[in-house]
């Protein structure tokens, strides 16, 4: 009876624990990160975000490691003077990859990130990866139509 008594009380003492338990790890982990503006992502890229850019979106988070992302349009003129800019330096492919269908990295992206939605084909877009001086780079340029003269640019880039 008393065995009985004792494990009814510890996991009565569990069931009260765990919630405070999460709430407190959560709110533990949201003290540990920051969220980034434009400028601190802007910094930590290394790069801009060109002048001639629209529909520009970021989202970024400081902690042990830091990741931003990035979406805006493109007119398809200013391209290659913008990648003049950015640190990679091998040319973009249109071989397949995974990040052309990636889902939004932070819940806030949802709404703009919209790579698992578009389902691209590889002649849709233009992909380059480099890890460079402590940072994974990547970029996708999105041009649906070979006509398009606007395109949407996706980054990503992070160190570990």
């Amino acid at each position: 009876m008393i065995l009985l008594l004792l494990s009814v009380a510890l996991l009565g003492c569990q069931a009260r624990w765990q919630p405070n338990h999460d709430a407190t790890v959560e709110s533990a982990l949201r003290d540990l990160s920051s969220l980034l503006s434009r400028a601190e992502i802007e910094q930590f890229m290394g790069f801009a975000i060109p002048a001639e850019a629209t529909n520009v979106h970021t989202q970024g988070e400081a902690a042990l490691d830091t990741m931003v992302i990035a979406r805006f349009d493109l007119p398809a003129s200013a391209l290659d003077a913008w990648l003049t800019t950015v640190p990679i330096t091998e040319a973009l492919q249109h071989t397949p990859d995974l990040f052309a269908s990636l889902p939004a990295p932070y819940p806030e992206a949802k709404p703009w990130w919209q790579l698992d939605t578009l389902n691209l084909q590889p002649e849709q877009y233009r992909y380059g990866y480099q890890f460079i001086n402590g940072k994974s780079y990547q970029i996708l340029v999105v041009q649906l139509q070979p006509s398009d003269q606007l395109l949407t640019i996706y980054l990503q880039v992070f160190n570990t």
